[in-house]
């Protein structure tokens, strides 16, 4: 069973739903140069890359090199999707000679993956024009306004990443199954670290793509890991889990405080707050009318402000155009005070800013603005994937020494493990992985696969309701129980034939 779902649509609709009721108002095309301009003006200042507003250089930028090795690739052996991405594919997958083959003859792609790993910034730009004719006509662009419509954002370059992943992931599988370990977790490393480049796109949509994406490559390396634990030499294991792994990125720490949250949808936003109000700063009542009474018909149609009529209403009595975009700055600074706050600070139990904004001076704020509570969840289990990976390496590594799995975690760091990394994110006191020595062969319940045995260990955090239930109760997200680690559940249930392919 697949644990990515690629998109069917790779748009992203600032108001849900929006652009498919827009039949009377199109906002003019003029307005999307400017938020084009805008968004690639915050994309290439990154300051939580550079630690400056120094503009980057095309030369720190991946985003070329990749695509052009994409557009010299030959067709998978099957299409991309829920049935063939980096959670599906193994060598233990029907047609894995076909794959393996694919992976094998597009050396092009692994050689861009290589060479551009150590560059800051994935960089792909917004806007149709501001990528090749060759990218626009397969469609590797984000189209900012798509015929005129500003509340449309498409993001279809996603699609040609999903391909770069899957062949990614098959090109790694392929090195292992050559016995070629080094070269695998070299190359392994490399996506990892494009992927992490990408969780710096300014979008919402995109950053969780990225964001889910790099959680679930790092489980496949430790289905690698797993797989291949008796061929995978212990100074492999020593090297990923004290110089690899913990500096995939050199500024990232154990709770990714240097990644940036999201900002380009404040941005988008903005400009289209612009576009409904007067040259007054007045709410002009016919847009409100057309774009906000629509939307909430269609959310919520016996809603308080279900109807247009009630939205021309609306923009009577709706803050002006500097006070809305004094709220909206108001918003996300707030959530920016709490994507840098340690998560179980009091202050997180404040109401946020959001939350009381006044529903008639700033409805079209409410209506519009995209609740970030999923990122934060993203950035939970991208930060136990990683130090999961960290120290299941390291675990690894003590087993492939000893011949047996330690009592507890203290002899694994700092000797095959970075300490530093043991780190829960869902521990309200901060506290450190969960490891346990099983006394004997377990039994696990987990949400995707039922029922799985397990022998040797259990490493795990606590998942979103922050109780230890002592891996009884599984999930590969921490939405349900715990977030185990360590055995990796996909690799044991496709050796458990629990994984119909």
């Amino acid at each position: 069973m697949p644990q990515i779902h690629p998109r069917p649509s790779r748009t992203r609709r600032l108001l849900t739903g929006l652009g498919a009721l827009l039949l009377a108002v199109q906002y003019v095309a003029a307005d999307a140069p400017e938020l084009e301009r805008k968004l690639n003006e915050r994309l290439l200042t990154n300051t939580s890359v550079s630690g400056s507003k120094d503009r980057a250089s095309e030369s720190g930028l991946s985003i070329t090199p990749l695509v052009e090795a994409y557009l010299a690739m030959t067709p998978p052996p099957m299409p991309v999707g829920d049935d063939f991405n980096l959670t599906t594919i193994w060598p233990g997958m029907p047609g894995w000679n076909a794959v393996a083959g694919w992976a094998a003859s597009n050396e092009r792609m692994a050689e861009a993956i290589t060479e551009v790993q150590d560059r800051p910034l994935l960089g792909m730009r917004y806007g149709r024009s501001e990528v090749p004719a060759a990218w626009q006509q397969r469609d590797v662009v984000i189209d900012v306004a798509p015929g005129g419509d500003l509340t449309v954002i498409d993001f279809p370059y996603l699609d040609a990443m999903d391909t770069i992943v899957a062949f990614a992931t098959a090109e790694f599988y392929r090195r292992l199954e050559a016995g070629e370990y080094e070269s695998a977790f070299t190359f392994g490393l490399a996506y990892l670290r494009i992927i992490r480049q990408g969780c710096e796109q300014e979008m919402l949509e995109e950053k969780l793509w990225f964001m889910d994406n790099l959680s679930a490559a790092f489980s496949t390396h430790r289905d690698a890991m797993y797989a291949y634990l008796d061929r995978i030499p212990t100074k492999l294991f020593q090297q990923l889990g004290t110089r690899e792994y913990p500096f995939l990125k050199p500024t990232d720490d154990q709770r990714l405080r240097r990644l940036a949250l999201p900002e380009g949808d404040r941005i988008h936003i903005s400009v289209l707050l612009d576009s409904v109000f007067d040259a007054q700063g007045q709410a002009d009542e016919a847009k409100f009318a057309e774009v906000f009474g629509s939307l909430q018909a269609r959310q919520s149609p016996l809603g308080l402000f279900g109807s247009r009529k009630q939205w021309a209403r609306l923009a009577r009595y709706h803050g002006a155009l500097d006070l809305s975009q004094e709220k909206l700055e108001d918003v996300y600074d707030d959530w920016w005070r709490r994507w840098r706050m340690r998560q179980f600070a009091a202050t997180m139990d404040i109401p946020n800013v959001y939350s009381g904004l006044n529903e008639v001076r700033y409805a079209a704020i409410r209506l519009a603005v995209q609740d970030l509570e999923e990122v934060f969840f993203a950035r939970e289990r991208l930060v136990s994937d990683i130090n999961g990976t960290i120290y299941s390496a390291g675990l690894c590594g003590y087993y492939t020494q000893y011949g047996k799995w330690p009592v507890d975690l203290s002899p694994v760091a700092p000797s095959y493990a970075m300490k530093r990394f043991d780190f829960d994110p869902y521990n309200m006191d901060y506290g450190g992985l969960v490891y346990t020595l099983l006394r004997s062969r377990t039994t696990i319940e987990t949400v995707r696969y039922g029922q799985l045995f397990v022998d040797g260990c259990l490493l795990y955090t606590l998942g979103r309701n922050h109780i230890d239930d002592r891996g009884k109760e599984v999930s590969d997200n921490g939405a349900i129980g715990d977030l185990l680690l360590w055995p990796p559940t996909r690799q044991l249930a496709r050796e458990q034939g629990k994984i119909v392919q």
